[in-house]
């Protein structure tokens, strides 16, 4: 199990944030996943479930998960539902620091199951990065463009 935390202070307030990150269309603009579709339910709600498409290495796998926390502007988070080489828990929560400035933890675990757990321990640094520049680009995107219309789905 790799685990990891960043956190960034978005020149943005909370709700705008949350409204964003909490989009799941909207993941392949800042997460490393190339493709993100909700299959069960509204996208922010507890239970909702969607496949996102990423690259493991050579291959792109599809990992199905489902959102396992959701507060508006506080927090949103997933966890992956199986049936991929994946296993892991994602949280982003938000502290609002006044009307237009929230600090933002990007924290959880992520792991590898089977007989892909064995290369694991070489994918910790690079899963730590990788996390870390998926919080830099949510920060980018929402400074870069003041009036992001977010469609929490």
């Amino acid at each position: 199990m790799i685990r990891f935390e960043t956190e960034q202070t978005i020149a943005r307030s909370a709700e705008d944030v949350w409204a964003y990150a909490a989009d799941i269309v909207r993941h392949p603009e800042w997460m490393g996943v190339t493709d993100a579709r909700i299959v069960r339910g509204q996208g922010t709600e507890v239970g909702a479930r969607a496949v996102e498409r990423m690259k493991l290495g050579p291959r792109s796998i599809d990992v199905e998960f489902e959102v396992s926390g959701s507060i508006p502007a506080r927090r949103i988070a997933w966890r992956v539902a199986g049936g991929s080489p994946l296993a892991g828990d994602i949280t982003l929560d938000l502290e609002p620091l006044g009307p237009d400035r929230t600090r933002a933890v990007w924290s959880g675990w992520i792991g590898l199951t089977g007989i892909w757990r064995l290369i694991e321990p070489l994918m910790a640094a690079e899963v730590k990065a990788g996390e870390a520049a998926e919080l830099r680009r949510l920060k980018e995107n929402l400074e870069r463009a003041p009036a992001i219309a977010a469609t929490a789905s």
